[in-house]
């Protein structure tokens, strides 16, 4: 269905991705959480420290990538299939266009503090983030027994070695723009019919 930026399906596109983007960083925050816990060797090896840290991270991934997914559909104005292929394709392009701007940001001194050295922003996206990022998501959001060994599939594990830090680049530019800073008169519909009922 086409719709145009302002309209009532945009507005609620709008909140499904803020929404969307609320649960991602509520995942990222409690795998950060739990890997802090893991690592302060106070306390004894934990398989349940473990199978949460996975589960959180799993769910960050999952829902950084419908959170882009819901910035594709809003940029296009249409709220109908978009191929896996359209999605692959812009995940890198915006992975490309957020280390330029840390480049450019660096080389003109508006860089905050923080940023990294202007050398982490220097590499390419690898061309298979987009439809390894796909893969993965959809290998820990459905029931398939190569989760846990892999098989013919990319797991969490490779995943996170391979391209945790543009997975991070991704997230930390929606924060710009999609982080909820004021909860006070937040309405999202049936989202906040369901919390007043609980």
């Amino acid at each position: 269905m086409r719709f145009q930026i302002g309209d009532e399906t945009d507005r609620h596109l709008v909140s499904v991705i803020v929404h969307e983007f609320s649960r991602c960083e509520l995942a990222f925050d409690q795998f950060i959480k739990l890997r802090g816990i893991k690592h302060k060797g106070d306390l004894v090896f934990d398989n349940k420290i473990d199978l949460m840290t996975y589960n959180a991270y799993s769910l960050f991934i999952q829902h950084l990538y419908e959170y882009f997914k819901g910035c594709v559909t809003r940029s296009r104005e249409n709220t109908g299939n978009i191929s896996f292929e359209v999605i692959d394709s812009l995940m890198n392009r915006e992975v490309n266009k957020i280390q330029k701007n840390w480049r450019d940001a660096i080389d003109n001194n508006y860089a905050p503090k923080w940023a990294n050295d202007r050398s982490y922003y220097e590499d390419v996206c690898p061309e298979n983030f987009g439809r390894d990022f796909r893969n993965i998501r959809n290998n820990v959001a459905h029931v398939d027994f190569r989760r846990i060994n892999g098989g013919s599939r990319l797991t969490l594990t490779q995943f996170y070695k391979d391209y945790h830090k543009y997975a991070i680049l991704l997230f930390y530019n929606g924060r710009d723009y999609w982080s909820i800073s004021d909860y006070g008169d937040l309405d999202f519909g049936d989202i906040t019919s369901f919390n007043k009922l609980t």
